[in-house]
């Protein structure tokens, strides 16, 4: 877990022991590969759902989606690794259902999961200073896209209540 005590002592710097770049390839693959199929997932939505404002949305928050792949996937690179780059994952093969709300929420459930994997690795796991920035911006893009389809999520019901 990182130390507030060195944090704020070295600033952007860090004394003590990190994990290795072979550990961080081993971390940071899974993670990547959950990331590949969260962006599945959302290219689901957009191909599936009916209303333009809804997949307008997805899409622009797609294009930081997959910046952040890249940033992992460079991170991974920089550490000697082969990232995971997701050429066995088939888009018939993300299937959340005809129902466009419950699609909403089951993208949510599953972007939680992701920031949640992100919070625990980021704050457990006493990475490289650049690593631990660089989970530290996709969490915060993940935590973007959440409130997006809670949003959306929100819209939606009103829609069905009125």
């Amino acid at each position: 877990m990182p130390n507030p005590i060195k944090e704020a002592i070295l600033n952007r710097g860090w004394a003590g022991k990190t994990i290795t770049r072979a550990e961080t390839v081993e971390r940071l693959n899974p993670i990547l590969l959950q990331f590949l199929k969260l962006n599945h997932n959302y290219r689901y939505v957009i191909r599936s759902h009916s209303d333009a404002a809804v997949t307008d949305a997805l899409k622009r928050v797609q294009k930081t989606a997959r910046a952040d792949v890249g940033k992992l996937s460079e991170t991974i690179l920089s550490c000697g690794g082969s990232p995971e780059n997701g050429t066995d994952l088939e888009s018939g093969d993300f299937n959340l259902g005809d129902d466009e709300l419950d699609m909403l929420y089951q993208l949510e459930d599953l972007e939680t999961e992701f920031n949640e994997t992100l919070g625990h690795e980021r704050n457990e796991i006493e990475h490289q200073i650049r690593t631990r920035g660089i989970l530290e911006a996709v969490k915060s893009n993940s935590a973007e896209r959440l409130e997006l389809i809670a949003d959306l999520i929100e819209r939606a019901e009103s829609a069905i209540r009125s």
